[in-house]
């Protein structure tokens, strides 16, 4: 089909699919094709890239820092979903009950309020930790209480 150039809705869904796959290397690689073709990532593209950090074989917390990272560097806020997807990948990255917190206080300086799934992802991350730390999971069960969760 020549002369046929993706568009932004092709490259969405293309990072989609990438994502349901946990390939984050072509989901970016998606990411900067599409910049180069002049089109805007938005608040969706970026929790999608998110998303296929959840999915890769090797989640690493340290790559969703960057995306949101990016994202912020393109004028984008996160939204809760965002936020929601970046502490799964916290978890699911061997376990980082830090960056899971870290990103926690992100979410409520946004003003989004976390709920009793982004409470128990942290629970989850303190579980996952190479030193689970029981101290840890009796403040986030405070902090839930806290709430009225």
């Amino acid at each position: 089909a020549r002369g046929l150039k993706p568009n932004l809705r092709t490259f969405s869904c293309a990072i989609n699919a990438c994502a349901k796959s946990g390939d984050v290397g072509a989901a970016e690689k998606l990411l900067q094709e599409m910049e180069q073709a002049g089109f805007k990532p938005n608040v969706a593209t970026f929790s999608t890239l998110i998303d296929a950090c959840n999915k890769a074989k090797r989640p690493d917390a340290n790559k969703v820092s960057k995306i949101l990272e990016l994202m912020k560097a393109r004028g984008l806020k996160p939204e809760f979903k965002t936020f929601q997807n970046a502490i799964t990948a916290c978890t699911m990255s061997a376990g980082d009950p830090a960056a899971a917190e870290k990103l926690l206080q992100e979410m409520e300086q946004a003003g989004f309020k976390p709920n009793v799934a982004t409470f128990s992802t942290l629970i989850d991350a303190c579980n996952k930790a190479k030193r689970p730390d029981a101290n840890k999971v009796s403040k986030i069960l405070e902090l839930m209480k806290a709430r009225g969760l």
